[in-house]
């Protein structure tokens, strides 16, 4: 089988509370520094729109389906406040290269003050993008194992986390998406918002690595240390990860799990 190996870009964006039209522009053109890396997808974080307006009056969809287009590369629009079918839902909008709208994941697992403005999501539907499939955790989703092993189960290559953490929740955080990278052998794009002094981003792409000798498996991270805003980028072999995940679930005993 042919090697299956894909550049993916983790994007950490700053919120600027006095402009939405401001936050897009300047969020758009940090992910064209990564679509110049000629990456195949691009995530943003969670809750990277000023919400002092819910919905926010200005969407930030023409910019990126642009982006899309212009570069042939997939983007995961993050997840912010959007009305979808007379509904308010924290909305993961999925763009294909083309820079047409695939579709939406609506946050499952509404995280405290969300719900009193957003109608929460049932379902975990999956995306083919550039001939491989992709499933969206939006943040709190991360934190229960089920949605990433029905992904796994329903032949998800890749997730992306679009993620909207505080700063005393970054270590618990990152184990979280390692866990769920382990226990799944599925890669995960994690992008964090930047919006100090409660969000310092630690945006990180976390895949595996198989020790040749032991054939044991090891998190392999990209990440954004530093302050700021920030891209992070790894290459992924998904091929790798298929044959390991179809490895580890050939031990698994369903029967048992009742």
């Amino acid at each position: 089988m042919a090697k299956k190996t894909i550049q993916a870009a983790a994007v950490q964006v700053k919120p600027i509370e006095t402009s939405v039209e401001d936050t897009i522009f300047y969020a758009i053109k940090l992910a064209k520094k990564a679509a110049e890396k000629e990456v195949d997808i691009i995530c943003l974080p969670e809750h990277w729109l000023p919400e002092k307006t819910i919905p926010t009056p200005m969407s930030p969809l023409p910019g990126l389906q642009s982006l899309a287009e212009e570069y042939g590369v997939a983007v995961v629009g993050g997840a912010f406040y959007e009305k979808v079918k007379g509904q308010v839902r924290l909305s993961s909008p999925v763009i294909g290269e083309d820079g047409e709208i695939i579709g939406r994941q609506f946050k499952v697992h509404l995280f405290r003050f969300e719900r009193k403005y957003a109608e929460p999501g049932s379902s975990y539907p999956v995306f083919e993008v550039k001939g491989y499939k992709i499933g969206i955790l939006v943040c709190y989703d991360v934190d229960f194992p089920e949605p990433s092993r029905i992904y796994a189960l329903n032949g998800v290559e890749l997730i992306l986390c679009p993620s909207r953490i505080v700063k005393p929740g970054i270590a618990p955080w990152q184990q979280y998406v390692t866990v769920r990278c382990l226990e799944n052998r599925i890669p995960i794009v994690a992008p964090n918002v930047y919006a100090p002094p409660w969000f310092n981003g630690h945006s990180m792409i976390i895949s595996l690595r198989e020790d040749p000798r032991t054939k044991i498996s090891f998190p392999k991270i990209a990440s954004i240390s530093r302050m700021g805003e920030g891209i992070a980028i790894q290459e992924i072999d998904l091929s790798l990860h298929n044959r390991l995940r179809r490895e580890r679930f050939a031990d698994r005993r369903p029967e048992t799990y009742n």
